[in-house]
């Protein structure tokens, strides 16, 4: 199940997230299932819920801001997480490329646009120019509660 929540968070929420980032405590990931720039957001984890309330009852088993750019090489093979429910939510758009790719789908980039799905949809990132920013959870509750439009 894949699910598209447009303007799931507004721009202003975006930018603080964002504004959350240190480049002092950025991970790099450099396997064979994707590579990016991370920031881990549990030890801000009442920051980010002053920012987005929605994500209050979330059981994170990971949490972080994610950076990719012309720098940074994409796996061309797709990928499946091991948690039940992951989102991905995007912070920018001011890149060109970056698209989420699924089997039967590829996402444009829109920020603050949320892609919520379950461990089942295999998934890879397209190679962008210019810095793009996610805010990516994997979870191990489903987030919603009521329904919202899946399209896939």
């Amino acid at each position: 199940m894949i699910t598209i929540i447009d303007d799931y968070i507004s721009k202003t929420q975006c930018n603080s997230i964002l504004n959350l980032w240190s480049n002092t405590d950025v991970i790099v990931s450099q396997d064979n299932i994707y590579h990016f720039h991370g920031f881990n957001l549990i030890p801000h984890l009442k920051k980010v819920i002053d920012i987005i309330p929605e994500l209050l009852n979330c059981d994170f088993k990971k949490f972080r801001i994610q950076c990719t750019d012309e720098d940074i090489e994409q796996v061309e093979t797709t990928h499946l997480h091991l948690n039940c429910y992951s989102f991905v939510i995007f912070l920018n758009d001011n890149y060109s490329g970056g698209e989420l790719v699924f089997s039967e789908v590829s996402l444009k980039p829109k920020i603050g646009t949320m892609v919520y799905f379950t461990r089942d949809e295999a998934h890879r990132v397209e190679n962008c120019i210019g810095k793009r920013f996610t805010l990516v959870g994997f979870l191990n509750n489903h987030l919603f509660t009521s329904q919202h439009t899946t399209l896939i």
